[in-house]
Order: structure tokens, then sequence, then C-alpha cells
């Protein structure tokens, strides 16, 4: 964090190319879960154990394979307007817009849904494993990154948001 603090200009703005540093800690970030689906099927290919009997979940895995990537596109676009709102109109940042007033990473959560429901649909139980542990890395490794960058971007403002709104991965 310091390393990124760091990267300022004279002027007090900071130094980091545009949004690709986050964009950049993400896809590591999103990465980690594809690998988790995947290496969750090799998995369960090499043993017989089956996450369920039921269809039922198979039906509640299509409910989260639907609303994870809506939470996503919901996140990507209510920041994307909070970033042109704040360039137009020269104001802070609304932090506190679209999901962000309820998680402060949706797009890690929409993943976590998405993937997890892909894993029930096809009754793999390593997926699920894996991707509970790729939803602990990613809070452990790339979201305290994410978060750093969002800091030295924005200062205190961003601060006040972390204290008033919690992270749900």
């Amino acid at each position: 964090m310091d390393q990124i603090q760091n990267q300022t200009n004279k002027e007090g703005k900071d130094s980091l190319p545009n949004w690709g540093v986050v964009h950049f800690i993400l896809s590591h970030s999103y990465t980690l879960f594809l690998l988790a689906v995947i290496l969750g099927v090799v998995m369960d290919s090499l043993t017989s154990i089956a996450l369920y009997q039921q269809v039922l979940f198979q039906y509640i895995g299509l409910f989260m394979l639907l609303t994870g990537p809506m939470l996503i596109y919901w996140a990507q676009y209510t920041s994307s307007c909070s970033k042109t709102k704040m360039e137009k109109e020269k104001t802070e940042r609304d932090f506190e817009a679209g999901p962000y007033k309820y998680t402060r990473n949706p797009t890690h959560l929409g993943l976590a849904v998405m993937t997890l429901g892909l894993a029930f649909i096809i009754n793999s139980f390593f997926s699920v494993i894996f991707i509970i542990i790729a939803s602990v890395i990613s809070k452990l490794i790339f979201l305290p990154k994410e978060e750093a960058v969002l800091e030295a971007r924005y200062g205190q403002p961003y601060r006040d948001y972390k204290k008033r709104v919690n992270t749900w991965v």
C-alpha cells in the first residue's frame, strides 16, 4: 500500500494509470475463480463424490448462474456512471450507488454466486470447495490490493465509505 500511496505527482494527484490497475487486479481474481471451477471438474472426474442427489439444486444453481452476472453488470454499470458523473460535474465519487451501497465488492460477490451456481448445475463437489477457497484467497490477497489503489486514488472519502459498507466476499 505504501508503494501505491507514494505514486503521486507534485500536485498530489495520483499518477497511477487510469483504471488499468484496478482491472488488472480484478482479472487475477477472476482467473482464480475460473481455475477453481476447472480444477473442481478435473478432481470430480477422478472421484465419484456427488454434491447432491436431488434436481432441486440444479434449479438453485441455474438461479445463481443467472443472478451472478446481473449483479456484476449492475456493479460495472453503476461504477461507470459514477465515474462519468464525477468527471463531467467535477464532483466527488459516489461510492454508495447501486450495489455498492450494500457491499464494497459486488463484482466479486456476483462472480462467487455465478461460479457456485455453475458448480451446482454440474454437480461438482470439488468446484464448490475450490470456489470457496478462491473466495478466501480473493478476500485476503486481491481485494486488499484493489482497495489500496482506491484509497490512494480517493483518500478519505473512500476510507469513510469502507467504514460504512462491509464486504460480502
